[in-house]
């Protein structure tokens, strides 16, 4: 069933206003009974709610369109979720969405669920735009979208957030069994 949802967000989002690239998408959406373990929202659906958001802001930076005619795909790197609220069966909430930090070869996009002004989870993702095995930079990508005003002030949760990568990587990938 969430495939639903995600088609859903696809097709909505091309009929709202383009972006330039800095705004803060909002996006409204309300927890389906399939959504549920138990009694609250289990965490792959959140997942999938945050993906949808991210959706409508590719689709609505026509990212679809200039990423198929240059055959560019768009792989998360690495996803960080903090969970601090349930959400129940039928209740509505809030998806903000924006991209904070652009770099020469990664974007990270921000992303949290709000409800009636508190927040249930919040995540980071960095990603980039391949071709085949090759990354593009984000230049190339920011000036065929025709965005101008991209964040590149690395503020201090990227910083910690990169950090945190590399020792997650160097303990799980690198040294599993020491």
């Amino acid at each position: 069933m969430r495939w639903i949802r995600l088609l859903i967000a696809l097709l909505s989002a091309k009929f709202k206003k383009k972006l330039t690239g800095t705004e803060t998408v909002v996006k409204s959406f309300r927890v389906w009974i399939t959504d549920i373990d138990v009694s609250v929202m289990n965490h792959a659906a959140i997942m999938t709610v945050l993906e949808t958001g991210r959706l409508d802001i590719m689709v609505r930076l026509n990212f679809f369109k200039v990423a198929s005619k240059n055959k560019w795909f768009f792989p998360s790197q690495a996803i960080s979720i903090q969970f601090y609220r349930p959400l129940k069966i039928f209740q509505k909430a809030q998806i903000h969405t924006r991209i904070s930090y652009v770099d020469e070869k990664w974007i990270y996009v921000e992303q949290k669920i709000e409800r009636k002004g508190k927040i249930i989870a919040a995540c980071i993702i960095k990603n980039t735009i391949k071709k085949g095995r090759e990354t593009i930079a984000t230049s190339q990508v920011m000036k065929a979208l025709n965005i101008n005003d991209v964040p590149t002030f690395k503020y201090d949760l990227m910083k910690t957030y990169e950090i945190e990568n590399a020792q997650m990587n160097e303990k799980l990938v690198d040294n599993w069994d020491k």
